[in-house]
């Protein structure tokens, strides 16, 4: 089934960063998550795997496990570069900076086949990245990307946004066996990425040598949904990771404090009526100056309404797109900046023409 997959390495497209940064950390994650179809005779699926295997796998993006956590619903495991959670039927795996996350699919594919597993539906997204240039191959470009997507499975790319701004790559497929298969489900995506954090919120996720350790618990992080148990990172000098496990649920928060690329995303599968409180109370947390946010949904026969509100108090949306995508899903990506940051960068971007002429001699 995943014998070996020869793919050819493509040249780099140009990328301009809008604050002609070059180098930094890539906060902004690759998102890969591969839905299986239910096996009745195994019903702990992807489960009964080891966190060797799970490390062998991710060896292939250059990754490595650092916290585990699980409850009778999934596995959690916290990563030097952002999260995995593992249902029976179900992988989702984020990873930031420079690697290469879609080399790990034909190992998945491989532990899915020793399992009789079989794809029901794939779904691999990312933000634009920051810093371009510095990833490497598959990741080189959205074409390359899809191209080695393309090799394993047959999907559907799009781009969501403007592209002169923040925008959204997401590539889908689908194998169910009947639309009707996935309608009706409750579990929803919600991913909020969140650039030029508010300085002072920034300081606190930089590690002081002999005050924070390892695992020491973050104040506010858990609470963002009560009840959770959550499985948290502190890295040196800087950066922070943590998983929570709520149930069923799952949600996790990625923070790169650096001033030049400071980022911080926050995702969960949990399925509300509205969003408004909960992306509220991440808001309040980092004051970011910048927003994208997704939401990924799968409708329901006569269910017109729609679970987000773009309206977020003290922030200026600047683009929304919502789609209608196979499968029967629905996704709404949105653009914001506070208003403070607008005003600044509105003020910062004028032409030359609305600046004061110099006086000709």
């Amino acid at each position: 089934m995943t014998e070996s997959f020869d793919v050819v390495e493509l040249g780099a497209a140009a990328h301009v960063v809008d604050e002609h940064v070059h180098t930094g950390f890539e906060g902004p994650e690759k998102r890969l998550e591969i839905d299986f179809k239910k096996n009745r005779n195994s019903p702990e699926g992807l489960r009964v795997l080891t966190k060797d295997q799970w490390q062998e796998m991710l060896n292939l993006a250059k990754c490595t496990i650092i916290g585990h956590t699980s409850n009778k619903h999934f596995d959690s495991f916290v990563l030097s570069e952002s999260s995995l959670f593992v249902y029976p039927f179900k992988i989702m795996l984020k990873t930031c900076g420079t690697t290469t996350l879609l080399k790990v699919i034909p190992k998945l594919m491989e532990f899915a086949c020793s399992l009789d597993l079989s794809v029901e539906f794939v779904m691999f997204s990312r933000k634009n990245f920051l810093f371009p240039c510095q990833q490497i191959f598959p990741h080189l470009d959205w074409n390359a990307e899809v191209d080695y997507l393309n090799q394993i499975f047959d999907g559907t790319a799009f781009v969501l946004g403007p592209l002169t701004q923040e925008h959204w790559h997401l590539y889908l497929a689908d194998y169910s066996d009947t639309t009707s298969q996935r309608l009706c489900t409750s579990e929803k995506t919600l991913e909020i990425m969140m650039h030029n954090l508010d300085r002072d919120v920034a300081k606190q996720f930089y590690r002081r040598e002999g005050q924070v350790a390892d695992k020491e618990k973050f104040p506010g992080m858990a609470d963002i949904l009560p009840g959770s148990v959550s499985d948290e990172f502190n890295f040196a000098p800087c950066g922070y990771s943590m998983n929570g496990l709520n149930g069923d649920v799952y949600y996790t928060i990625h923070v790169t404090p650096e001033p030049h690329c400071s980022y911080a995303s926050f995702e969960t599968n949990i399925s509300l009526s509205s969003y408004k409180e909960i992306v509220s109370r991440v808001l309040e947390i980092f004051k970011p100056g910048s927003i994208s946010l997704t939401l990924f949904y799968e409708k329901c026969t006569g269910d017109e309404a729609r679970p987000y509100d773009a309206d977020l108090p003290g922030y200026v949306i600047k683009h929304k797109t919502v789609s209608e995508v196979e499968g029967d899903c629905e996704i709404v990506f949105c653009n914001y900046q506070s208003t403070e940051y607008a005003n600044r960068r509105k003020a910062s971007k004028s032409p030359p023409g609305n600046r004061h002429r110099q006086p000709q001699n």
